[in-house]
């Protein structure tokens, strides 16, 4: 099987957060075959860059002109460059090879060590910047080579519109070092600004993330995606990458480039009322799967949903798509969290908040009447319906059973559960406010 490739010219970084290590684990995160040219070695740890090796032009030349008598990159990404050397070489073989090429101009490392020499701004402005299909700097650099100060938004646009100035169409500034609530990305395709934004990550340095951004940008291109989607899908990857990142030293933490944060990727959300709601229930059922045993699942496995505020419809609910079911050591779940996934949950909880907006999550889970017991002792207000009454018109039961409940009672119980029915699991069903007043009463129930 042919595999996509992806070439990246850069350092290299021994405590792999950064650099061409950075690059290699993302392409092969994202299903990419990765080669490299480096073009220097850094002696650096998590916490500072302690010495740079510049390799010899020649050996930096024979690199790549080796890689292409072999094999034809798709798309190609530069890093860290250092000099006006090293990028006049690079720009003659991108001329030679008709490379399409990324351009990270990587000048400043996480720790605050320069990573460039002198020179280095107005050869990259002169020589490399035009041939760029796509540049990627951050604020810093962005400024650096726009001369612009940028400290807003609107700062950015006119960073945007000046940098195409110097040949290049496609530019995306990275805006984690603004001072805003939301960590907002500036697009510009020449023609048209795109604004990409997730909520900032406190706390986190995210070594390498600007490295791990491009490549994945060069990644997605490599894949066929249009530029605008590579772009949104890979901020997207990176948020996830600095939520779960870790600190392997005693400096700053490094993104987590594990392949199962594909699967925890925000989706594209149209406000940021969707991301909370999908955020929320994401870290709840990261919480679940820790302290849950087998004995809670059902045979059909387990969903836990939460609607948007004034939800309307089961597009307006998250939930798993898949389930949380039953492995041999423990549950585990499968499937991603995303909007109009789920139907019995969504059921539920569209019928609930019909009589109070407020209780907004449900998660189910396996009937016995052990655990009935466990929720009685518990002390959680509990209740059930029988399916043999529902009647044949009905379309759908979840609806039906929840509704002739808090009918019956005057008020949302705590618990509704069922005995089942011809061909139907007997389910035991949890309320609440949120996804963590769900886990919270599980938890509780399961320490019984």
């Amino acid at each position: 099987m042919k595999k996509k490739i992806a070439l990246s010219i850069a350092g290299s970084d021994p405590s792999c957060g950064a650099g061409i290590q950075a690059d290699l684990k993302t392409f092969t995160m994202i299903g990419i075959h990765g080669a490299t040219a480096i073009t220097c070695i850094t002696v650096q740890n998590t916490q500072k860059v302690k010495t740079i090796h510049k390799l010899p032009l020649e050996i930096i030349e024979q690199q790549i002109d080796t890689l292409y008598d072999d094999i034809t990159p798709d798309v190609v990404k530069t890093g860290m460059l250092y000099d006006g050397e090293i990028i006049k070489l690079v720009t003659q073989k991108i001329k030679q090879y008709k490379m399409k090429v990324v351009v990270d101009p990587v000048m400043v490392a996480t720790s605050g060590d320069l990573l460039s020499q002198k020179n280095f701004v107005e050869i990259l402005k002169n020589e490399l910047i035009p041939k760029a299909y796509i540049i990627t700097p951050n604020i810093q650099e962005a400024t650096e080579l726009s001369k612009i100060k940028i400290r807003n938004i609107n700062d950015a646009k006119k960073a945007c519109k000046e940098l195409q100035e110097l040949g290049v169409k496609n530019i995306l500034i990275k805006g984690g070092h603004l001072k805003s609530k939301y960590a907002e990305d500036l697009f510009f395709d020449g023609e048209k600004f795109s604004l990409f934004s997730l909520p900032r990550i406190s706390d986190r340095y995210a070594h390498g993330s600007g490295c791990t951004l491009s490549a994945l940008i060069t990644g997605m291109l490599a894949q066929g995606e249009e530029l605008v989607d590579a772009v949104k899908k890979s901020k997207n990857i990176l948020w996830n990458m600095i939520k779960e990142g870790y600190i392997p030293g005693k400096g700053a933490d490094v993104l987590d480039h594990s392949a199962n944060m594909l699967m925890d990727i925000p989706p594209e959300f149209s406000t940021h009322d969707h991301f909370k709601t999908w955020y929320d229930l994401k870290t709840a059922v990261a919480k679940l799967v820790t302290f849950l045993t087998n004995e809670y699942i059902p045979e059909v496995g387990m969903n836990m949903g939460y609607a948007l505020p004034n939800a309307k419809s089961h597009g307006d609910i998250c939930a798993i798509n898949g389930r949380i079911v039953k492995t041999k050591e423990k549950p585990c779940r499968c499937g991603s969290i995303n909007f109009g996934v789920s139907k019995h949950i969504a059921s539920i909880i569209l019928t609930t908040i019909d009589f109070d907006s407020n209780l907004r999550s449900a998660m189910n889970i396996k009937y016995s009447k052990k655990n009935v017991e466990r929720c009685k002792k518990a002390e959680y207000t509990i209740d059930s319906f029988d399916r043999s009454n529902e009647p044949s018109n009905t379309k759908s039961t979840m609806e039906w059973g929840t509704k002739k409940t808090i009918t019956k009672l005057g008020f949302i119980p705590d618990i509704i559960f069922d005995v089942g029915g011809k061909g139907k699991e007997p389910m035991i069903r949890i309320l609440g406010k949120n996804p963590q007043d769900v886990v919270n009463k599980i938890y509780t129930i399961t320490k019984i």
